[in-house]
């Protein structure tokens, strides 16, 4: 594995620029250097390292603070929104959100273990979700490339699609049932076939007969409790995603559309 980094993703966030490095590694897969710039010759002011893993948990994170902003109102003029940290094998990393003349901005500062040595480092970001978005696409493209990807069978007999240490979690974006708690067939989340039809080409003809020759009773359901015709298929299997979430952690769907759950409350799956 080459020891040097290469750059894959610029990014200007209200006029701040970032660059993300990034290098394969035989255990994690991939490791991320995100380096804050300054000044017209793009020097390297600020940077945090992050395995593929961890960036991919700190999308998590993100996401639920990019919530939290978008639903605290009204904004104070300055104050801090919430604190969060992350306690890593590798690093901890802590996510100050606060809001500066009324507009978000985080700070993410990670203290050293093992991937770099020195005082802590840091990165502010503007603008959680734009920063969110383009690592999340980066994350994606990088585990597809460097991070097998296989089928599980678990203890009590359900079938898993495994990529690194996570594992696919199936449920729709804007209609959560029948991929939550509230219904029995729990293989239906994690279903391998379904998954490929998802991360793949995404036909909803063949997505929508594959549920209905697999799962007919619950397709019937469905329908009811949607209060759809059958033909508008789209509602349901135009929006079904998937979601990597570390192996063995609880999760839920949660009824709300579009939202997964980590613990917090009762009810809950393994992944």
């Amino acid at each position: 594995m080459s020891p040097y980094f290469t750059l894959c993703r610029k990014i200007v966030i209200r006029s701040t620029e970032f660059n993300i490095y990034y290098k394969p590694d035989a255990i994690h897969g991939v490791i991320f250097k995100m380096a804050e710039l300054e000044g017209r010759g793009g020097r390297v002011v600020n940077k945090i390292y992050a395995t593929l893993d961890v960036a991919t948990e700190l999308c998590e994170r993100l996401h639920a603070l990019e919530q939290f902003y978008q639903e605290f109102r009204p904004l104070p003029r300055n104050a801090q929104l919430k604190y969060e940290e992350m306690v890593e094998q590798d690093s901890t990393y802590k996510l100050n959100l606060t809001v500066r003349q009324y507009r978000q901005h985080l700070q993410i500062t990670q203290t050293k273990k093992r991937l770099t040595r020195g005082p802590c480092d840091c990165i502010a970001i503007p603008d959680i979700g734009d920063f969110r978005r383009e690592l999340a696409q980066l994350i994606e493209e990088m585990s597809n490339l460097y991070l097998p990807t296989f089928v599980e069978t678990d203890e009590s007999g359900i079938s898993k699609v495994i990529r690194g240490d996570r594992v696919a979690v199936i449920y729709c974006s804007v209609r959560p049932w029948p991929w939550t708690r509230s219904y029995p067939t729990t293989e239906l989340l994690h279903d391998p076939v379904l998954v490929a039809l998802i991360h793949g080409e995404r036909d909803v003809n063949r997505i929508r007969e594959y549920c209905e020759n697999t799962y007919p009773d619950l397709m019937v359901d469905t329908y009811v409790d949607m209060n759809y015709e059958p033909s508008d298929s789209a509602v349901l299997y135009d929006y079904l995603k998937i979601r990597w979430i570390r192996r063995g952690q609880r999760f839920r769907v949660n009824e709300r559309p579009g939202t997964i759950a980590l613990p917090h409350e009762d009810h809950w799956f393994i992944a």
